[in-house]
This record gives structure tokens, sequence and C-alpha cells, in this order.
């Protein structure tokens, strides 16, 4: 979960908060929320979930 709050913050976005459930957190957002795994796997997700919350803030 760091990992995103420091993602969040590098490509200047605003995360409102973390909300964690089973496997997975939601990233609250102003405009809507994403989901990302808490245990990312590899770089492979990082890149995908930065992509997901890029078209989010579109």
């Amino acid at each position: 979960m760091r990992e995103y709050k420091q993602m969040c913050a590098r490509e200047g976005f605003e995360l409102l908060g973390i909300e964690r459930g089973g496997k997975h957190c939601r990233l609250q957002f102003e405009v809507g929320f994403v989901t990302a795994p808490i245990t990312p796997s590899d770089t492979r997700n990082m890149m995908n979930v930065r992509g997901e919350v890029r078209r989010l803030h579109r």
C-alpha cells in the first residue's frame, strides 16, 4: 500500500484514501476509485494500476 501512495504522489494525483478489502484495496480519488491488489506481484502490476489511475483522471 505504501507503493500506491508513493506512485500517486509521484504522478501528481491526490489520493483521498485507501479502503482495504480481502485481497484487494480501493484507491479513492475525487473522480472515482481504482481497485488494486494489496500485494502487488511485480512491476507490471504497478504499471497497470498507474495506467488505470491516469485513465480515471482524463
